[in-house]
């Protein structure tokens, strides 16, 4: 009886052995054909040591910051440039412009001087022509006829006259068609000198306003613009980005 009770003992104790040490030994995982991937993407047991992640953020910021301010400056700068440049194309179109009105200018005037004497000489040739279509007609007359061929010595007064008569009737004539030629040339004359002034007068307008329209292109920009298109004085470049390591 003692020895079953030594026995009995004695196999519990080596059970209770046993299972302490298999209890110790690490569990060994039978191979999956397909492991799970979720263990290696998803920390479950927080196994992966926390890492310092670098704090880029606010450089990044930075930076873009101040690569848009040097953008939106370059641009400015390129509209002023391409603003100046069209108002120097406008101002030398309207230079370009303006020396055509002067010469255009300079030659009507000429034209005028040359117009104005001839018109003054016509009309002096006129005046005398006509005078002397006064004169004739004067003459013509039967009295004076007779007292001009009293004073001529002659055997047939009748014949003298006539004669007299048909000399003053033809140089009556060519006093009357130079005379009538010369105020068509007047009435041109006169035509031509108008139609000159009119066009003088339009090209010293154009002329006006070419020189108002320089005063404007050349004048110095307006302080508004200044403001706008000069960067402030106190304004400072943003610093460099610091890196960290």
């Amino acid at each position: 009886m003692k020895y079953q009770r030594v026995c009995l003992f004695s196999l519990f104790l080596v059970l209770l052995l046993a299972a302490t040490v298999t209890a110790q030994q690490p569990v060994k995982k039978r191979p999956v054909k397909n492991p799970p991937q979720f263990p290696n993407i998803i920390d479950t047991e927080n196994k992966t040591p926390a890492q310092d992640k670098p704090e880029a953020a606010p450089a990044v910021m930075s930076v873009t910051a101040q690569q848009s301010e040097l953008l939106v400056r370059a641009v400015e700068s390129l509209a002023g440039e391409v603003r100046g440049l069209v108002q120097e194309l406008r101002a030398l179109n309207v230079r370009q412009q303006a020396q055509l009105d002067i010469l255009r200018l300079t030659r009507s005037d000429f034209r005028v001087d040359l117009y104005e004497r001839e018109l003054k000489a016509t009309r002096e040739r006129i005046t005398a022509l006509e005078a002397d279509e006064q004169n004739l007609q004067l003459i013509m007359k039967p009295e004076n006829l007779a007292a001009q061929v009293q004073r001529i010595a002659t055997f047939n007064r009748d014949e003298t006259m006539r004669q007299l008569k048909e000399s003053y009737d033809a140089r009556l004539r060519n006093v009357t068609a130079e005379k009538e030629l010369l105020q068509k040339r007047e009435a041109e004359l006169v035509v031509a000198l108008e139609g000159y002034r009119v066009s003088a007068g339009d090209t010293e307008k154009r002329l006006k306003q070419a020189e108002e329209v320089l005063r404007q292109l050349e004048a110095p920009p307006s302080s508004t613009e200044q403001r706008r298109e000069a960067p402030p004085e106190n304004a400072k470049p943003a610093p460099p980005a610091e890196r960290k390591p």
